[in-house]
């Protein structure tokens, strides 16, 4: 009996809101996951939809749909990521047991992520968005929260707390498992907001004056702040229609890039990982640990042949 792929990867699809509500994915996840299996099941082999084929797959299909996605890796490695979640998921469900789909490598390397925002890029960015505006808003309550971008659009002036007649900025992170922050409101950003403008829940608002309805839609529109402060990189793509490559002008820096800038100066300042896993409310000190190693490594190469110590036991 042929079971179709897609009809079985369609369960998992529309099991997906109920596992959102159980908390145990959240609405990005479930967008990721579906857009990573459409892709799978509009992939051609040998003549036919992927999505037509039985669900049993051999490992030969699963690299043909990872190879299709050419030097797209990144999107290979989501499409990767939501076909071995919907097989785990579906393994008492009537998918397959143990399908290749799990020994498949994804071909996406890491670059490094968002890149940390320099001095010199601060320095551009606030040239070019002076006092009053809400890019510059953006970025001093960015600096001084190194708060996500799902946290930045929701902070506000509720969050603004007095303690012993000192201002702070506290929030409970969205991020599953992150714990509550609260650091102190720096001068920079508490004459920025003296000047107005802002909504009784968020501080960082759209032209109309409204808060941004969601995370993708403030990411926009910090990409085009960065782009306007001439931050930017040249990124190859095609034309859907000529099937031409053509240079898009695209941001440079990015929300992500401020909280690594502040990741590096703390542990350039002496900060430990569970200090740096603090200040920017890491659920793990995994996310910590390779700021610490980083500097580590400079120290060591800094070092003259001079300052390295000789095992006693072991003879020059």
């Amino acid at each position: 009996k042929v079971t179709p792929f897609l009809g079985t990867l369609s369960k998992y699809s529309a099991a997906l809101p109920n596992i959102v509500s159980m908390k145990r994915l959240t609405n990005d996840t479930m967008a990721s996951r579906v857009r990573g299996l459409k892709q799978a099941c509009e992939v051609t082999f040998k003549g036919r939809r992927m999505g037509a084929l039985d669900v049993n797959l051999s490992k030969r299909a699963f690299v043909h749909i990872m190879d299709s996605f050419g030097a797209r890796t990144g999107a290979a490695d989501t499409c990767l990521k939501a076909l071995k979640a919907a097989y785990l998921w579906g393994e008492d469900r009537g998918f397959p047991e143990d399908s290749p789909v799990f020994r498949i490598t994804s071909p996406h390397v890491s670059k490094g992520g968002a890149k940390a925002w320099s001095a010199q890029d601060d320095a551009r960015f606030l040239a070019r968005h002076e006092r009053g505006t809400m890019a510059r808003r953006w970025f001093l309550l960015s600096k001084n929260t190194a708060g996500r971008i799902e946290d930045i659009a929701i902070i506000g002036p509720e969050n603004i707390i007095l303690r012993d007649g000192r201002a702070y900025l506290g929030w409970q992170p969205k991020k599953k498992g992150s714990k509550y922050v609260l650091v102190p409101l720096m001068q920079e950003l508490a004459e920025e907001l003296e000047l107005g403008n802002w909504h009784e829940l968020t501080f960082i608002l759209t032209a109309k004056g409204e808060p941004f309805a969601s995370k993708n839609s403030l990411g926009n529109k910090i990409a085009k702040w960065v782009v306007q402060a001439g931050l930017t990189r040249n990124v190859e793509v095609e034309n859907k229609k000529s099937g031409e490559t053509e240079i898009e002008i695209r941001a440079a820096r990015s929300q992500h890039g401020i909280r690594k800038a502040t990741a590096h100066e703390l542990a350039q300042s002496g900060a430990n990982v569970y200090e740096i896993a603090a200040r920017l409310s890491h659920s793990d000190f995994k996310s910590s640990a390779p700021y610490v190693q980083e500097v580590d490594r400079e120290v060591n190469l800094r070092r003259r042949p001079s300052d390295l110590r000789l095992d006693p036991m072991v003879s020059p």
